[in-house]
């Protein structure tokens, strides 16, 4: 593995930003579904009739948007509109083709970027295929299990795998400020220091976001493999998905962290929305079963944002409905799901459209990247290809070099 990028929260490093934790999500209110619920749908074409050279792994074939029924002229108003919102990139991926993308001066293609808690919904995925390799049994599995000395808690001890991956362990922990973050990166042990927290509600009850819990699923990942999870993730995830150029640091104790740390390059973080849309399937390998896709994205915890607009929460994965009257000619619910980090890292995957959207930024308009996508989703036309527009096209090329060099 390529390690091009300087650590991000190094061994012993307890000055690191802060702001690596936090996932830029805002919301007012929260309701917790413990009854079975309906799966999303996920719609993706026929996967046995890709050939391998179709699939990203050695890079994305790219394609003229209108080539993939997608309007040049609705890009370039992307990029134009976007371009001096602190947004570092963006790639758009549909059909499987590389359609658009653009960076500022402060990133380019190759170089892996902070994904601050983006990382979450990996540390998701490496959960999924643990299981699918039995070396995890059940999200029912107690995290007592895993560390004995939670048995004598009457609350600890009830504590699942399933609730470290919703965010309702019910372990105490303080987002403002950052304040239980920053005593975990100032400890000499951080499982400990989150194993030693107080259990404030019954596990299941309470949403409350918390890198800690995202921690511990490292850590039992670490016990069950052998291995730390950065190297498990090497063999399972990234080596088979072409992702050769990545970074992820671990604690003081060797302990990959399972919250934030993790650095990609803007086409690699596309790969893991394409995994997702493909229902765990690349080439010929399963990475994870399509039961585990839809179990991640599946609603656990329902929200109410700040803007008005309501959305849901899964495994360390969130998801709404795209607003209605965004797809040119179509009165259908489209679902959204996403990884989402602070500042404006995202992976949206909306698997209607054959649509993937990957952006990194520092903004701290927290409505901005659903804003972004809106915009992408209206440069859609149809799902055939569309009269090619030499003029449009060579207005999106513009409008990429513009926003590289932070044109207005």
């Amino acid at each position: 593995m390529k390690n091009k990028n300087k650590p991000l929260v190094g061994s012993g490093n307890k000055t690191a930003a802060l702001s690596l934790s936090a996932t830029g999500t805002q919301h007012k209110q929260v309701h917790i579904l413990n009854k079975s619920i309906p799966q999303m749908t996920i719609n993706s074409d026929s996967i046995s009739e890709k050939k391998a050279n179709d699939w990203p792994t050695q890079g994305w074939k790219t394609s003229t948007p209108e080539a993939q029924g997608m309007n040049s002229a609705g890009l370039a108003k992307m990029l134009e509109v976007f371009r001096d919102q602190q947004v570092h990139s963006v790639a758009v991926i549909r059909n499987g083709h590389l359609v658009a993308e653009a960076y500022n001066e402060s990133t380019q293609a190759d170089l892996p970027q902070d994904v601050k808690s983006v990382t979450k919904s990996v540390t998701s995925a490496l959960i999924g295929i643990a299981l699918s390799e039995r070396k995890l049994i059940s999200l029912d599995q107690r995290l007592a299990a895993f560390f004995p000395e939670l048995e004598s808690d009457p609350l600890k001890s009830k504590i699942m795998l399933k609730h470290l991956l919703n965010m309702t362990s019910g372990l105490a922990w303080n987002n403002e400020n950052e304040q239980s973050s920053t005593e975990m990166m100032y400890s000499s042990d951080w499982v400990q220091n989150v194993l030693e927290r107080p259990a404030k509600n019954q596990p299941g009850a309470m949403f409350n976001y918390s890198n800690g819990d995202a921690h511990l699923l490292s850590a039992v990942l670490q016990k069950v493999t052998g291995e730390s999870m950065f190297d498990y993730a090497k063999s399972r995830l990234f080596e088979p998905l072409g992702i050769t150029d990545v970074n992820w640091n671990h604690d003081p104790g060797g302990c990959t962290i399972g919250a934030w740390a993790l650095a990609l390059t803007l086409r690699d973080m596309a790969k893991i929305g394409y995994l997702y849309l493909k229902e765990g399937q690349w080439e010929d390998k399963t990475i994870f079963p399509k039961s585990w896709v839809r179990e991640s994205v599946t609603k656990r915890i329902f929200l109410n944002y700040s803007n008005g607009t309501q959305g849901g929460y899964g495994y360390y994965w969130w998801s709404k409905p795209l607003a209605q009257g965004l797809v040119r000619g179509s009165k259908k619910q489209h679902e959204v799901f996403y990884a989402s980090g602070s500042g404006g890292r995202r992976i949206f995957v909306v698997p209607d459209l054959q649509l993937v959207v990957a952006a990194t930024a520092h903004s701290a308009d927290v409505d901005m990247p659903e804003q972004l996508l809106n915009q992408v989703v209206q440069a859609i036309r149809s799902d055939k290809p569309i009269q090619e527009n030499s003029d449009a096209f060579a207005g999106l090329g513009q409008a990429i070099e513009a926003f590289k060099m932070g044109l207005k």
